[in-house]
């Protein structure tokens, strides 16, 4: 055995009693509301002072599209951190010289900061998106909501949220469109009968390490890398480049395709068919192609009470998508993969009557799920990607990764509402 498989054994041992036994919150999902507290103690023309918590590649995308809202007076960067300098400096340039801060309990005390993006490892969200909400800050979290054994954390984050009366906008940005609404009102009018059946996938060539580089294949621990706070409550293991700099390929820190790249084609569909919690999941796939811990390929099968049965398919050996479909009993609605080309948006097929296509407003825009959040810092609506609908579309992509590690049927207890292994 060599010692990623040590790794990854000592970690499943020594967290199987709490992947049996954690709750988490069944916080239903309702279409934004406005809140009855008032709106944040800023003026209506006050810029939003924004932080940054982990200035990694993705974050680079944030800093841009925030630096577009504050050229336009809606925003400000006011704070960048990150546990290694060099990208805690380069983060600093590209907002114009926000502060900087290594520990982000630090920047949570500045009072500059309003709402905070927080762009960090998967394992780190939860506990930053928590201590965020107590510190009074609305918060953009990057998807996943949670690390794919953390949903005792994910309903601790739903009570923060609640609790301090503040917004978390999940960054899956195939949520950002304006058609969602519409097209759950017509489910629940029956323009497709009873939704029975969807299928949703996600395909692309190519392993998460060619998208995560190694920039200083001789860094180390120190003042200007703190290798402990990386680590944060998985387990403690010696420090090594790849597990830093390339952390998406490792199951301490992430969740392998089901939580990259599934959450995104999985959450619209879960949205327009107001899902539950599932009942069963199954989880299966494997590494075939690339040397990583988390799989290469992963399909997950949801099934919820009475319908529907959801399939959800990857691979990252070839790009050949496949398109969204929800089968109902009399009809269906589909829509391509959003890097399809000639993708026209969503297509209402019923049985009976003529076929509807809603061109896509939004779908995949990260700028739009921003504006969609910034918006309702203002109004205090809930946003698109709220943590009411994260908490539970987290459950069976969490489900299925676990029923792929276990080689067991997750089940989900609805009394005690806990993952059950059978």
């Amino acid at each position: 055995m060599n010692k990623n498989d040590k790794n990854a054994k000592n970690m499943l041992t020594s967290r199987r009693s709490f992947l049996k036994t954690t709750g988490i919150v069944a916080a239903a999902f309702a279409a934004p509301q406005v809140s009855v507290i008032p709106a944040s103690a800023q003026g209506a023309n006050d810029r939003i002072g924004v932080g940054f918590i982990g200035t990694g590649g993705r974050c680079e995308s944030h800093i841009k599209t925030v630096n577009k809202y504050t050229e336009q007076g809606i925003t400000q960067p006011v704070a960048v951190c990150d546990v290694y300098r060099p990208r805690l400096e380069a983060a600093s340039k590209a907002t114009g010289g926000a502060k900087m801060y290594m520990a982000h309990e630090e920047l949570l005390q500045d009072k500059d900061v309003d709402l905070v993006c927080i762009a960090s490892p998967d394992a780190h969200h939860a506990p930053q998106t928590i201590d965020a909400l107590n510190a009074g800050k609305d918060v953009y979290c990057e998807k996943p909501l949670t690390h794919w054994n953390q949903f005792g954390l994910a309903k601790k984050m739903q009570e923060a949220a609640d609790k301090n009366k503040r917004l978390v906008q999940v960054g899956t940005q195939y949520m950002a469109d304006d058609n969602y609404a519409k097209v759950r009102q017509m489910i629940k009018d029956g323009i497709i009968g009873k939704p029975v059946h969807v299928q949703c996938g996600y395909f692309r060539r190519g392993d998460w390490g060619e998208r995560m580089p190694i920039p200083d294949p001789d860094a180390k621990p120190g003042p200007d890398l703190d290798w402990n706070r990386f680590l944060g409550d998985s387990p403690k293991v010696d420090f090594s480049v790849e597990r830093f700099f390339q952390w998406r390929l490792w199951w301490d820190y992430a969740g392998g395709p089901s939580t990259d790249l599934l959450v995104h084609v999985f959450t619209p569909a879960f949205c327009i068919l107001d899902l539950d919690f599932p009942e069963r999941v199954f989880g299966g796939g494997g590494t075939f192609q690339y040397s990583r811990e988390v799989p290469d390929q992963c399909n997950i099968i949801a099934d919820y009470k009475d319908g529907p049965s959801v399939v959800m398919l990857n691979s990252l050996s070839h790009h050949t998508a496949i398109d969204t479909l929800i089968r109902g009993t009399e009809g269906l609605i589909l829509w391509k993969h959003i890097e399809q080309a000639n993708s026209p948006g969503i297509r209402i097929v019923p049985n009976q009557g003529d076929e509807i296509v809603l061109p896509w407003s939004g779908m995949g825009d990260t700028g739009r799920l921003w504006k969609n959040l910034l918006d309702c810092v203002k109004t205090r609506e809930q946003p698109y990607c709220s943590i009411d609908l994260a908490v539970k579309v987290q459950a069976p992509l969490s489900m299925g990764i676990i029923s792929h590690r276990e080689n067991k049927v997750v089940k989900f207890d609805f009394a005690n509402r806990d993952f059950v292994l059978s």
